[in-house]
């Protein structure tokens, strides 16, 4: 093994399929209903699948906003950050990511041998504005990740921030790699119409959220010229599948579909909203923070027990225990997994009261 990789943990995934699962951030629907199958027919499963990758991209520039020539398609946004450290990072180079943030931003570039510098957020979860450029200015980093909205914390970063993030990295010839994998929570991305103003901005987008095709591993790389044609060079020729891209396009080409699915969910993290602020309320010392995503972040003392407790009722939540943060964070979930949900926070809080 080589030394770059020593001391990094596998990303384990558990099968369970008895769970209420909330702890994803997933949608807790599929669309499947909506495919017409008779089209995958006459999929040629015996062809690489050059067709249906320009086809999965016309429908996803048309319904983003993107425009197509300046869209990659990959095998979810994990593939995309692993290809853009290979396309960017020597070994030695200094990345920057913020802290929390999505782990494998970290872990793409200790793999390419580079130096991670995390900045830590302020203590309401903004952005460090003034330490991320100062950072910049003394590490000189070719990359810096940040999702917006964040995850885990679901906090949306200001456009004149990022914009500001972006003229200081570009000034020491680094790029930002903007993560908009909950975009669609939010509204609009600011940054969609004026992609090709930017040198030096990648933005990542995914199906695997609020368009509800987890399971498809679709996610979208999107640049100006330059940086397409340099990733281009070392993108697997064929590394979308056939039938996730046909399912894909067929599902984006029903903008109508996604908007009304998308109210759904946005009605969902609404009544989820009304439960963790119950709950919050009831416990000692608990932080619920506000969120743009389909997701909220509680931190409190006893964030390990309420996800063993969840766990025992078939409620599965995510847990974070690390030195900078003591937290759990809920996904939203349909009616009947809510209703779950607020029974055993119910539960937990009462016998939480009575032990402190």
């Amino acid at each position: 093994m080589r030394k770059s990789l020593q001391g990094l943990s596998p990303y384990k995934v558990k099968p369970e399929f008895d769970m209420i699962r909330l702890d994803n951030n997933e949608a807790f629907m599929s669309l499947l209903s909506s495919v017409d199958f008779s089209k995958l027919q006459d999929t040629l499963i015996n062809r690489y699948p050059a067709e249906s990758s320009e086809a999965l991209v016309e429908a996803f520039g048309r319904f983003a906003g993107f425009p197509p020539e300046n869209i990659l398609p990959g095998n979810g946004s994990d593939e995309w950050i692993s290809l853009i450290c290979q396309y960017a990072l020597e070994p030695g180079d200094q990345v920057l990511v913020l802290d929390p943030d999505f782990s494998m931003y970290e872990k793409g570039a200790l793999i390419m041998g580079a130096e991670v510098t995390k900045i830590s957020l302020n203590d309401d979860f903004s952005l460090p504005l003034e330490m991320v450029k100062a950072e910049i200015s003394n590490k000189n980093p070719k990359l810096m990740f940040l999702s917006n909205p964040n995850n885990p914390t679901g906090q949306l970063y200001g456009e004149g921030e990022i914009e500001e993030v972006i003229r200081a990295l570009e000034e020491q010839g680094g790029i930002l790699v903007l993560d908009e994998a909950y975009m669609d929570f939010a509204g609009e991305s600011p940054f969609a119409g004026k992609i090709l103003d930017y040198e030096n901005l990648i933005i990542l987008r995914t199906a695997s959220k609020a368009l509800g095709m987890a399971a498809l591993r679709l996610g979208f790389l999107i640049a100006n010229d330059r940086i397409i044609e340099g990733i281009s060079c070392i993108k697997p020729p064929y590394n979308v599948n056939t039938v996730s891209a046909q399912i894909g396009a067929e599902l984006m080409g029903k903008s109508n579909l996604l908007d009304q699915f998308l109210l759904l969910q946005l009605e969902q993290i609404a009544e989820l909203e009304e439960i963790v602020e119950e709950f919050a309320g009831r416990v000692d010392g608990a932080v619920l923070y506000p969120s743009s995503t389909n997701f909220y972040l509680i931190k409190l003392e006893g964030a390990k027990d309420l996800t063993d407790f969840l766990y025992e009722r078939k409620i599965k939540i995510r847990l974070f225990t690390d030195e900078t943060l003591q937290a759990v964070r809920i996904s939203a979930g349909t009616k009947e997994e809510h209703e779950k949900l607020r029974e055993a926070l119910l539960e937990w809080s009462e016998q939480y009261a009575k032990c402190i």
